[in-house]
């Protein structure tokens, strides 16, 4: 298949902005040239969708003027890609990155000698989203890490775990590595992320415990999972709050990242108004990750504010 690549100027202020919209209309990457200068490429799939993706990212693009007075003046530039040469291109900009304590993220092209407490992970991205090097990525492998610690607080309760928007299959298979004993079901609405997913858990042998599928999560059973993974948008993590709380088991944990900081408050509203417990955020570069739970019956609905 060949990819249109997509390439921005924009105002360095409103760079983190942008590259989420670009992740919004389903590019399977965004690579930022020049911080200084605020370039950006990402890429789309040359299909059916492609025209009403560009239409929608042009129009989403424009409303930034309220927030970036500058992007009055944002530039677009355009060509086609096969897909060997943007995986090749790729290569220049994704290196072994230590995201958290523990966890390191290795490309598959890469030779790394890990230290005795450090848990690899090998990942090609393809042409899906999340190399552990993405602020919303980075974040949730950080709270993924925290929560599966034996001496957490936070610990989930025994049980599956499901991860929607799985793109690359990043945060199933770190689950997988620091908890060998929880099965996870990957769930993406794209089929090249699917693909991807798929060959990446079997780089990391853990196809045994992690399975990838074609879905989303309305389809899920209720009170199932013991954490549920959802590295998406702001908008999708508002739209599906409901869906959330229902798949959840009691005591079971959201780990939600994607979210650019001014939407954080609006996000905080749909879940917690779906009666999850707020139990504290990270944010790096103007992204915001949040952990909540579900409460046990007779627990209280308050949780922490951090």
């Amino acid at each position: 298949m060949d990819y249109i690549e997509v390439r921005l100027t924009v105002p360095p202020e409103a760079l983190e902005a942008v590259a989420n919209l670009l992740n919004e209309q389903g590019s399977g990457g965004v690579a930022i040239d020049d911080e200084r200068e605020a370039t950006l490429r990402a890429y789309f799939p040359d299909d059916e969708r492609l025209e009403e993706r560009l239409k929608t990212l042009r129009g989403a693009l424009s409303d930034l003027v309220a927030f970036f007075p500058g992007m009055a003046e944002w530039r677009e530039e355009r060509r086609r890609v096969h897909e060997e040469d943007w995986a090749n291109a790729w290569r220049q900009f994704y290196h072994a990155t230590h995201v958290g304590r523990r966890l390191v993220v290795v490309p598959t092209w890469e030779s790394y000698q890990p230290g005795i407490e450090d848990v690899v992970i090998r990942m090609d991205p393809g042409m899906a989203f999340g190399t552990g090097t993405h602020p919303s990525t980075a974040l949730a492998m950080r709270w993924i890490e925290t929560v599966l610690d034996e001496g957490s607080s936070l610990r989930p309760p025994r049980g599956e775990v499901l991860d929607v928007g799985t793109g690359s299959g990043i945060l199933a298979i770190a689950v997988a590595l620091l908890d060998p004993g929880r099965s996870v079901r990957a769930l993406d609405i794209d089929p090249v992320a699917v693909r991807v997913a798929r060959h990446n858990v079997e780089e990391n042998r853990v196809g045994d415990r992690v399975r990838v599928a074609l879905g989303e999560v309305g389809a899920e059973p209720a009170g199932v999972y013991a954490l549920v993974l959802a590295n998406l948008t702001a908008d999708l993590l508002a739209e599906n709050a409901a869906h959330f709380a229902r798949v959840l088991a009691p005591g079971g944990l959201l780990i939600a990242s994607g979210i650019v900081d001014v939407y954080a408050e609006e996000v905080r509203r749909h879940l917690t108004g779906e009666g999850l417990l707020w139990q504290g955020a990270r944010s790096e570069s103007g992204w915001v990750a949040p952990l909540l739970e579900k409460p046990r019956p007779g627990q209280a609905p308050s949780g922490s504010q951090g």
